[in-house]
């Protein structure tokens, strides 16, 4: 006896034995599924070979199920249910009625922006579920990407490597001094060579462009301290420990009593959205996507375009 090959059976024969089975005819099948009766007929008489038992009886009043039919149905029946269910899920995702994206930052972005690009996207999305996470610097945010933990990091776009980059805009480093500073409002080098610089630690690779631009200014400012908090940098500041520079968006809230003073040469960081290359996304990440690109913060520093 050969043995049944179930690769060989297809849908359309099983959606036509269940429309036999429900509607007693070859007849009435054709017309619940737009088909002849010779159609229906065929697929039948098809699925019977494959198998290699007979599912009907035929006779004058109809077709009806045999022993061996009543035993199969409710398997098929389910089988071809778990298949619209598996379309069913799809349909949705892809109607953006529901999905997951899941999402990275860098903490001045995880914290003064991305909060607002969520609420944002939600008022179009609710029953898109977004998660975030707060990253110490971009090379955390590149790691979770690469390790498939997330499906869009947002970082300053310094040198990043094997990845789909996105700009979506730029935020200025600017000088913070303590509020005993006697400096103008457009400073030179000179101005600021009394404050000792209070930085964030070398190990960050954040700043990673802020230390190259310190190397090659005219003048050499004395760093005195290293911390790996934005905000204890300018609590410090605050305390009249010294100076220092910062991306704008890193540094807010600023307290009160720290003077802002633009830098005499200017240096920008670039921001923006990072994606896995040639990664197969869901219409939720894209459409994520679509809601931060002219999404910018309200308060940025006034030089950044």
């Amino acid at each position: 006896m050969n043995s049944v090959d179930g690769s060989r059976i297809k849908l359309f024969q099983l959606r036509a034995f269940l429309a036999v089975a429900d509607c007693g005819s070859f007849g009435k099948a054709g017309l619940e599924l737009n088909l002849t009766q010779s159609a229906i007929s065929h697929a039948i008489a098809s699925l019977e070979e494959e198998l290699g038992v007979v599912l009907f009886s035929r006779g004058p009043k109809g077709a009806v199920l045999t022993s061996v039919g009543l035993e199969v149905i409710a398997s098929i029946r389910q089988m071809l249910k778990s298949l619209d269910d598996v379309v069913s899920i799809t349909r949705r995702v892809r109607s953006l009625a529901t999905g997951q994206v899941r999402v990275a930052a860098i903490r001045s972005l995880a914290t003064h922006w991305l909060p607002q690009a969520i609420a944002t996207f939600k008022q179009q999305h609710p029953q898109i579920h977004v998660t975030m996470t707060r990253c110490v610097n971009h090379g955390e945010v590149q790691s979770m990407l690469k390790d498939g933990r997330i499906d869009m990091g947002l970082m300053d776009l310094y040198k990043p490597q094997g990845l789909e980059v996105h700009p979506l805009f730029s935020d200025s480093y600017v000088a913070f001094l303590p509020p005993t500073a006697k400096v103008s409002h457009t400073p030179t080098w000179e101005d600021f060579r009394p404050y000792p610089l209070i930085l964030p630690m070398p190990h960050d690779n954040s700043y990673t462009l802020l230390r190259e631009y310190l190397a090659q200014l005219p003048i050499e400012l004395a760093i005195a301290y290293e911390l790996n908090e934005d905000s204890a940098i300018m609590s410090m500041v605050a305390e009249g420990l010294g100076m220092t520079i910062l991306p704008y968006l890193a540094a807010i809230p600023i307290p009160s009593e720290v003077q802002v003073r633009s830098l005499p040469q200017p240096l920008e960081r670039h921001l923006g959205a990072v994606l896995l290359e040639n990664a197969l996304h869901s219409p939720a990440v894209y459409a994520f996507f679509e809601t931060i690109q002219n999404l910018r913060p309200s308060f940025l520093f006034p030089t950044s375009q």
